[in-house]
């Protein structure tokens, strides 16, 4: 199913070109654009993580940070960052304190059809949740795992083949920003 998706393609320094694609044919270029991530953290500091659904298009079946999602075309970084959290995880992100943390360009080539040249913009988020509060979009995510942040890091440090490896770049900049919200 092709997604309707308008996304704005990027030049190398991050800024619009003026051109729009569709999503499908922004990855089957390889044009840069810019995706929201979010880690999303309960008040004993474990973070939330998503097993993709089989049915995604990208990394199915791996473990995710909390949310992932597409800025589309026009949209600001923190609009797409509060649709993306009402769609997966169908939670209220006016009830949230997100904070923006940093960018960073991934560039990753999954398949010929495929090839990610993304800016993430990177947000965490300190939140009272239970997970079986969550109910998520089950299109998108296949379940949902509350790990404690060491695990993650062990995860990170020994490039767990479980994990999309996007986020091995972002994650000691991640430390470094919760060691200054903590």
């Amino acid at each position: 199913m092709l997604s309707k998706e308008k996304i704005d393609v990027l030049n190398d320094n991050g800024l619009r070109t003026g051109e729009v694609l569709p999503r499908e044919e922004i990855h089957r270029l390889g044009k840069p654009h810019r995706a929201v991530h979010l880690y999303l953290l309960d008040l004993k500091g474990r973070l939330l993580m998503q097993q993709r659904s089989n049915q995604v298009d990208h990394y199915p079946g791996m473990l995710s940070i909390s949310l992932t999602g597409h800025v589309e075309a026009g949209e600001s970084s923190s609009t797409a960052l509060n649709r993306e959290i009402e769609e997966e995880l169908q939670l209220d992100p006016f009830r949230m304190r997100l904070h923006f943390l940093f960018s960073y360009r991934h560039d990753e080539t999954l398949s010929p059809t495929y090839i990610d040249r993304q800016f993430n913009d990177v947000y965490l988020c300190f939140y009272n949740f239970a997970l079986e509060n969550i109910p998520y979009n089950s299109k998108e995510i296949e379940k949902l795992i509350l790990m404690p942040l060491e695990e993650y890091e062990i995860m990170i440090r020994d490039k767990d083949p479980q994990l999309a490896n996007t986020y091995l770049k972002a994650f000691p900049d991640l430390v470094l920003f919760l060691g200054k919200l903590a």
